[in-house]
């Protein structure tokens, strides 16, 4: 009797999580890149050594390198996942469909910004078939032609070799805290100073990884140093009210924190632009007059050989007229009192 022999399965969750952290050298970065955390990456890495029995990466207080056999067998994974990508872009019929575009947006900018402009741009090109993907992952759009542009939130510093063009949306965006104003009642006397604070849950949200050694900050612990530095607040009150902002609940994304402040939940600390359809209805308000400059900006990103492309060349020049347009409306909400 021939004796069968059981093969489990490969995770394949775990082979792409060791993919972006082999690719990025690090686990908080592949965290990033996947919308997960940190040590969701690590138990998948540690599941796919199990299922390997081989280290993959050898491990020393926060720093993580490949192993010897991790880097042999993130060049066997990276060229699969190469010719897998070349695949998927020769089966998807908007590889031949020329009135298509596809854009990828950061999930906050694309919930709270693109998304309620969109039906203006569709009833200006009806004939282009935009296709709108939300997600942090950072496209080489060299090397993936299925993309056609990008909108992303960081700091820059985009290589002028690479064969991209790179703009800013705005190129001044201010930080400042919101909430409902049911939250407060109907005299909206409890907040006055940045101090006041203290007598709400703050909405906590990550910064950008840093490009070179993928830590993240959080917003509230950043702006909290950055009132301290304009001299807003005192160094004491800084260091209670980072203690403070340190105990509230965490998201992973703004537009998450947004609605919870919406619902009365909590404060959060929004940027500008994210919040002016919700300034103008009143669902938010200011309720501390302090603001910030945001040290980080938003992005479009797309090919400079696609610059003759119809379809790319109307998308970046009506979002160019959006994101104008949604100075002048801020403008509009300061006069009225309403952000």
């Amino acid at each position: 009797m021939t004796k069968s022999i059981h093969i489990r399965s490969a995770p394949l969750g775990a082979i792409r999580a060791f993919e972006a952290s082999a690719r990025l050298g690090s686990f908080k970065l592949a965290a990033n890149e996947l919308s997960v955390t940190p040590a969701a990456i690590s138990h998948q890495i540690s599941a796919l050594e199990d299922y390997l029995g081989v280290a993959l990466f050898v491990r020393s207080n926060r720093l993580v390198q490949l192993s010897e056999a991790g880097r042999a067998l993130s060049l066997q994974v990276s060229a699969a996942f190469t010719q897998l990508q070349d695949a998927l872009i020769k089966a998807s019929a908007t590889a031949l469909d020329q009135n298509v575009l596809v854009v990828s947006a950061a999930p906050s900018i694309a919930a709270k910004w693109l998304v309620p402009r969109l039906p203006r741009f569709h009833a200006r090109h009806p004939d282009i078939d935009l296709r709108l993907s939300s997600e942090n992952q950072t496209h080489d759009l060299i090397k993936d032609p299925s993309i056609d542009v990008v909108l992303r939130y960081g700091k820059g510093g985009y290589d002028a070799n690479t064969g991209l063009h790179v703009e800013k949306l705005w190129e001044e965006t201010y930080l400042f805290p919101v909430c409902s104003p049911n939250m407060l009642g109907p005299k909206r006397t409890s907040l006055k100073k940045p101090i006041d604070l203290l007598t709400h849950p703050l909405l906590r949200l990550p910064l950008p990884p840093d490009r070179q050694t993928g830590e993240v900050g959080e917003r509230w612990q950043a702006w909290f140093e950055q009132l301290a530095l304009d001299e807003s607040i005192n160094k004491s009150d800084q260091k209670t009210l980072q203690k403070h902002a340190g105990k509230g609940p965490f998201y992973s994304h703004e537009h998450l924190a947004i609605d919870t402040a919406k619902s009365g939940h909590g404060v959060c600390l929004a940027l500008d632009v994210l919040v002016i359809e919700d300034l103008l209805a009143q669902q938010l308000i200011r309720p501390v007059a302090v603001r910030c400059r945001d040290p980080f900006s938003h992005w479009m990103i797309c090919r400079q050989q696609d610059a003759q492309s119809h379809q790319l060349m109307a998308f970046v020049n009506w979002i160019r007229d959006e994101a104008a347009a949604s100075l002048q409306t801020l403008a509009s909400c300061r006069s009225q009192d309403l952000s």
